[in-house]
């Protein structure tokens, strides 16, 4: 308890020292004791968590019913990455920021392995690699895919702003997802909401969504949701509406309607009104699968959970100096690889990712185009175009690249980040 007192203390005043600094705060120091043992880098994996989820949309034979599925995904992998993997009751932390070149690399399987349920179109596994491609400012890259199977996958990328408004934190993202079915030559683009870190005060921050974002699909369909804030007296946490609609249909005459929490538990309704499908977390049936990662000495140096792996261990044991210290010898090593490197002339590459450009023609994708094109003839639509194409250039996965990393000629690096 009294532990918990001079944590709010802390707290307190941390959030004094911010409201002295305008502009973007990502690159403070956070007090460790409200930092979680992981890396932003691991947040792309909750939306493979779930295989099965996740390759759905590639298995339903109307349109509208992949874009719900799609909208489905979005929604059942919002608990796990604005809680950053911790429980409602739990309240969230802040997960260590990357450094440049950090990887993460997993996978997921929802079989056992067996013949059986090896050969059902519904079993699956689902890849994620992971990259910060950029530190100033702050870029994440990721590819999920399930493509020898099932022929589906994602790519994103997400540049993030942290500001203070009042005694709140806020995270802005700009960027996009792009969810991609082979056997029908679909494209889905997917935004990549704010949150807002309310409750700081009281020890046990929660993540709060607002506002309205869209899913286009090149199929014809978009699903629209509504994150509705809680009320300062009365109201529910993490509740939304969201529909399924024609793109070209005015009325937005929902053929789908969602409603619930997206942190817990929410129904779907076809045109009737009538619920056809419950999606409950707490469901055992919907529980994540487990992550299957290398063990740490054979992973690369800069996979993250070697890389912080003193750092993670110190947070987990409660011991704040150790915390800071390890922190800080990863964070300073990476300075001098930096300040090395401008001596050099040198310029970063991607292990796995590249910058395709920058300014308004910058998209390469015909398809991703042409979704921006549709999100653009909508109202404040060259807003939302902005914010979607990111403020740090478009990033996009690199096959040949990640060709060469698993045959070990990939981008030259440091033997360490710590180098």
């Amino acid at each position: 308890m009294v532990a918990r007192l001079g944590n709010v203390s802390a707290l307190k005043d941390f959030l004094a020292f911010l409201a002295t600094v305008s502009g973007d705060i990502s690159h403070i120091t956070a007090p460790p004791f409200i930092l979680a043992p992981q890396s932003l880098t691991e947040f792309p994996s909750y939306w493979a968590e779930r295989p099965s989820l996740f390759t759905a949309a590639a298995h339903e034979p109307t349109p509208e019913k992949r874009c719900l599925a799609v909208l489905k995904l979005y929604l059942a992998s919002l608990q796990r990455q604005y809680y950053v993997g911790r429980t409602v009751k739990e309240g969230l932390k802040k997960p260590l920021n990357p450094f440049l070149g950090e990887l993460f690399l997993c996978e997921f399987t929802d079989h056992d392995l067996t013949s059986e349920k090896e050969d059902s179109d519904k079993s699956s596994t689902v890849r994620v690699i992971t990259e910060q491609v950029s530190h100033h400012p702050p870029t994440t890259a990721c590819y999920v895919s399930s493509d020898e199977r099932h022929g589906i996958h994602a790519e994103a990328y997400s540049t993030q702003q942290t500001t203070l408004s009042g005694t709140s934190i806020v995270i802005r993202q700009s960027g996009h997802a792009v969810i991609t079915i082979d056997r029908y030559d679909e494209t889905y683009l997917l935004p990549l909401p704010d949150v807002r870190a309310r409750g700081v005060l009281t020890g046990v921050p929660w993540p709060e969504l607002g506002d309205t974002y869209r899913i286009v699909s090149s199929a014809g369909y978009t699903a629209e949701m509504k994150f509705i804030p809680k009320r300062m007296w009365g109201g529910e946490r993490n509740a939304f509406e969201a529909a399924v609609y024609k793109t070209d249909d005015a009325t937005k005459d929902a053929v789908y309607s969602l409603g619930g929490h997206w942190s817990s538990r929410f129904g779907v309704y076809n045109t009737h009104g009538h619920q056809v499908d419950t999606f409950d977390l707490a469901d055992p049936e919907n529980a994540p699968a487990p992550m299957t990662i290398r063990p740490l000495d054979q992973q690369s140096p800069w996979e993250s959970r070697r890389a912080w792996r003193d750092a993670f261990d110190a947070i987990r044991r409660g011991d704040q100096t150790a915390t800071v210290a390890e922190k800080g010898k990863l964070e300073e090593a990476q300075r001098r690889m930096r300040k090395r490197e401008r001596a050099a002339g040198q310029e970063w590459e991607c292990t796995f990712f590249n910058r395709v450009g920058e300014g308004e023609d910058e998209e390469t994708d015909p398809a991703v185009k042409k979704l921006f094109d549709v999100v653009a003839a909508s109202e404040d639509g060259a807003d939302e175009v902005e914010r979607l194409r990111g403020s740090n250039g478009v990033w996009r996965f690199d096959p040949v690249k990640a060709r060469k990393w698993r045959e070990g000629q990939g981008v030259a690096r440091p033997e360490s980040p710590l180098a």
